[in-house]
């Protein structure tokens, strides 16, 4: 894969439950990134999967309410999503290659399910900026991981560009106001 194209891609958001997210390291960059992408998705008519770590708690009501319909959520025990057979066959369904990746947590499910996915020959676009671990090496590990696997590692914003492709798209204007929101919130979090 050399760019992820809009009409070959999935989002894939993974156990983004409050019980974990409450955990991880630089939270608000984490949610803030995450609303973007889903915005952003929605606008470009990406379809999303969701996950669920069955054991702990329901999606988070800031994720829930960034998807403007409603969305299937996969409800899981196991670590890596590809081991959930309604997972495997709701991708084959979307007959997409490119899944862009995100969510929680980064050396655990996360990565579990892209290496999965790399050896079922999808194309993996991790974002960097939108997924978390409890400890930055442990995420940090797991994206170097992931990378040596084949996976392409990115930003939130800069996938958001990738996949809309240019500046001619009526949705243009809107997806400016969500990587400005982004930025804006990012600042804040930061300061």
């Amino acid at each position: 894969m050399l760019r992820a194209r809009r009409t070959n891609s999935v989002l894939l958001v993974i156990d983004m439950q409050e019980r974990i997210i409450n955990t991880v390291a630089e939270k608000e960059n984490l949610l803030n990134s995450l609303e973007a992408i889903i915005k952003a998705s929605s606008l470009l008519n990406i379809p999303s999967v969701v996950t669920q770590q069955e054991k702990l708690g329901d999606i988070a009501p800031k994720i829930k309410r960034s998807y403007q319909n409603d969305v299937t959520i996969f409800k899981k025990l196991a670590f890596s999503c590809c081991d959930v057979s309604e997972f495997r066959d709701k991708l084959q369904k979307l007959g997409r290659k490119t899944i862009v990746v995100c969510g929680v947590e980064t050396h655990i499910c996360v990565m579990q399910t892209v290496l999965d996915l790399v050896a079922l020959k999808y194309e993996v676009l991790l974002l960097r900026d939108a997924t978390s671990s409890y400890r930055i090496p442990d995420r940090e590990t797991a994206i170097e991981r992931m990378r040596d696997a084949g996976a392409w590692i990115s930003t939130t914003e800069s996938a958001i560009y990738e996949l809309m492709e240019d500046a001619e798209r009526p949705e243009f204007k809107q997806i400016l106001q969500i990587i400005k929101n982004l930025r804006d919130r990012d600042i804040s979090s930061n300061s």
